[in-house]
């Protein structure tokens, strides 16, 4: 009996393009529901408690950040202060070449002269960027923990106090991460969004990952690290842009555990315009894949890890190839527009053999509609990570109807975003080049009063946007001729991407317009 045949046309490799898609999405979209349920089984660990206190090395990575950098020592000298002064040695690794310099040296002498141990590492070069300046310093500290702060965060008095004793009694922690607040959430819609997507991975992923049991990562700053741990994996490697997620996921391969303080929030800035934001995104894209690159091996090879915990790691180092899967799905649709392809229903031609006489059979032509069950599976894998967001508002009792408009902003923006990322993703996957450690412009924004305009650090438009701008008039374009066409199962699809381009290329060239670039 002869077997059916199946017709291969675009249509078919349209169709086999969606299903693998449909099937990646449901695996990002429903892992984060799984966190996100995990989360609410989230305790924190009791308060740990120690009879002495020991020292504590704390590392200040700085790179042009004259807005910032007076408020990050003040707020670390107060720590040292609440802490033990004695025990609290400040470092500021200051690669700069601007006035933070000037900055940095006028607050080091104020401080010294008052009895705290404060002291600047320059190393006159940038090699290894963020890496390499934590390198060196580690290089020259004694102290058995160290603390990590990014220049716009605001560590409070007793950051040390409620951190260290889990390293002190327990030697099997390698670090401690603690959650992420912000200093400007009220400051405009773009901070507002973005807050809830912060506190979406800090109250519901990595929380649902510690209490999981899964693998989790440094975030690079508001850390406490053991010293030896980071020796034992290897140091702070320049390899990748994520050299957090590196070096966190040598830690725990190399048999040390993380902790994870929910309860325990340190302050700091959100990104107040979409270009500064999209570089902070590309660069986590970027490095988070050359650090998947890199670790997926050891973590699939490993034999202390179960088969969950090795699932979860895979999918948590590769999630940003959500935005290049979000982008091929897009050009999937334009293809389908300008090729006039049914995406409502399919026919395929079956081959079925003559009976009896062994003469050529006949062609049966049979209607089948994948595309919804596709687009039921994208629906619910976003609904799922709405769910998310929704969840992280619940939470604080922030007052859901009172952000809707910032969820939905939110979800708007990641599609919009899907290019800029997709570039620096794809780079991260086929690039053998490191790439550069392009810095997130912080201006110490904390009230509506504050402005970022005309001040220092400004970004440019550049050939992303071009890109963008490209991509919504394609999409612009094929929607029209979808509806020419009366090609209408497509236009939805689009019109969801072309929302998203249309409304960060806008904030792009807002952003951007009337400004004046510095260094960055």
């Amino acid at each position: 009996m002869l077997l059916p045949s199946l017709t291969l046309s675009i249509s078919g490799i349209i169709l086999g393009a969606s299903a693998l898609l449909s099937i990646a999405f449901v695996v990002y979209g429903f892992n984060m529901l799984h966190l996100t349920r995990r989360a609410l089984k989230y305790r924190s660990p009791p308060q740990a408690r120690s009879d002495s206190r020991a020292a504590v090395a704390v590392h200040l990575p700085v790179y042009n950040e004259f807005y910032v950098v007076g408020r990050l020592l003040d707020a670390c000298v107060k720590m040292a202060e609440h802490y033990g002064k004695n025990l609290v040695r400040i470092c500021v690794i200051d690669d700069s070449d601007d006035e933070t310099v000037a900055e940095v040296d006028k607050a080091i002498d104020s401080y010294t002269r008052q009895g705290y141990k404060v002291e600047v590492l320059r190393r006159g070069t940038r090699e290894g960027f963020k890496a390499g300046a934590l390198q060196a310093a580690l290089q020259q500290t004694s102290e058995p923990y160290v603390a990590i702060f990014d220049a716009d965060f605001v560590p409070p008095p007793d950051f040390l106090d409620r951190t260290a004793p889990f390293l002190q009694n327990n030697e099997d922690v390698g670090f401690v991460q603690t959650r992420w607040v912000h200093l400007d959430r009220g400051y405009n819609t773009i901070t507002e969004s973005l807050a809830i997507g912060v506190d979406t991975h800090f109250l519901l992923e990595q929380a649902g990952r510690w209490s999981s049991g899964y693998l989790m990562n440094f975030n690079g700053s508001a850390g406490l690290i053991r010293t030896q741990a980071i020796i034992k994996a290897g140091g702070w490697r320049k390899e990748t842009l994520a050299e957090d997620l590196d070096l966190s996921y040598r830690m725990q391969l190399a048999g040390y555990r993380a902790v994870y303080l929910k309860d325990v929030e340190v302050p700091a800035e959100l990104p107040p315009t979409i270009t500064s934001f999209k570089r902070q995104q590309g660069r986590w894209a970027r490095g988070s894949l050359q650090t998947a690159k890199k670790v997926i091996p050891g973590v699939l090879s490993s034999r202390s890890l179960s088969i969950r915990q090795k699932f979860e790691a895979v999918v948590h180092l590769t999630y940003y190839l959500v935005h290049p899967l979000m982008v091929l799905s897009f050009l999937l649709a334009l293809i389908a527009t300008f090729l006039d392809i049914d995406v409502i229903k399919y026919t395929v031609n079956i081959a079925l053999p003559q009976t009896g006489t062994g003469g050529e059979g006949t062609a049966v032509g049979l209607q089948i509609a994948p595309w919804l069950l596709f687009s039921a599976l994208i629906v619910a894998s976003t609904l799922a990570v709405l769910y998310s967001c929704v969840e992280a508002v619940r939470v604080q009792k922030l007052g859901l109807l009172g952000n809707i408009k910032e969820i939905l902003f939110l979800v708007v923006i990641g599609y919009g975003i899907s290019i800029s990322n997709s570039v620096s993703a794809l780079a991260g996957i086929f690039s053998r080049n490191t790439g550069n450690f392009l810095r997130t412009p912080k201006y110490a924004l904390e009230g509506k009063g504050d402005s970022w305009r005309g001040k220092r650090y400004q970004l440019r438009i550049n050939g992303v946007t071009a890109l963008e701008a490209l991509a919504t008039a394609l999409g612009i374009f094929a929607i029209y001729w979808g509806f020419r066409t009366g090609n209408l199962g497509i236009v939805p699809i689009l019109v969801v991407y072309i929302s998203g381009y249309v409304f960060v290329l806008a904030l792009t060239v807002s952003h951007t317009i009337h400004t004046k670039p510095g260094p960055v």
